[in-house]
């Protein structure tokens, strides 16, 4: 299974004296913290950038489709001014299953739905990653499948105690990985970290391969 795959570069990266990563994700924060990055952000509009892509991409098949929508978000999260010498990184996750996109909960109920549909099935993960600076723009993905085992009844407390002790409202297809109890999880295929939210290995070699 291929796991990383390019999408966009333009342009040649210069030196680079800093790094500021463009999210307020805690997960990101400390998967990057070899780099001190500064922390900034920038307010997009997900899902009508979402609907817009979903439309524009749709001769694409689904993960595809969607893995391409993720690119363009995590785009969209670096259009700001830029500083000389100095790479921004942002990024975006999605959960692709059962031939939609499942975004953050509403609600838990929504998340409770969203989690219990995972079981007996696999499902994938998509981390989109935009590395730019000044005269200079990469753009590449990595997907991750993760195979839940079946569905027996003494994982009903597990699913009760996740939805209700570990807050995945503020999760893409309201988990973490990091936070799953491990009698849930039968195989993953990929970069766990694609699923955590940053696939630091290949984000790494990127910026500091030789150019």
């Amino acid at each position: 299974m291929q796991t990383v795959f390019d999408y966009e570069k333009v342009g040649k990266r210069g030196k680079i004296d800093s790094f500021v990563l463009l999210s307020t994700s805690p997960r990101r924060k400390d998967l990057l913290s070899f780099l001190n990055p500064k922390i900034e952000s920038v307010e997009v509009d997900e899902r009508a950038l979402e609907n817009h892509y979903m439309e524009h991409f749709k001769q694409d098949d689904f993960l595809t489709r969607s893995a391409k929508v993720c690119c363009e978000i995590s785009k969209a999260k670096s259009d700001k001014e830029l500083e000389a010498d100095t790479l921004y990184l942002s990024a975006d996750t999605i959960v692709v299953a059962d031939g939609q996109i499942f975004n953050k909960p509403r609600d838990l109920a929504e998340a409770n739905a969203m989690f219990r549909s995972y079981f007996g099935k696999s499902h994938h993960v998509v981390t989109s990653v935009c590395l730019r600076m000044k005269g200079y723009l990469e753009v590449f993905y990595t997907v991750a499948k993760i195979e839940f085992v079946n569905f027996y009844p003494a994982l009903e407390q597990v699913v009760t105690d996740y939805i209700s002790l570990k807050q995945p409202l503020d999760k893409a297809g309201a988990y973490g990985f990091q936070e799953l109890d491990p009698r849930s999880v039968k195989s993953v295929t990929g970069d766990i970290h694609t699923i955590i939210g940053l696939p630091v290995a290949e984000v790494s070699e990127r910026i500091f391969k030789e150019v």
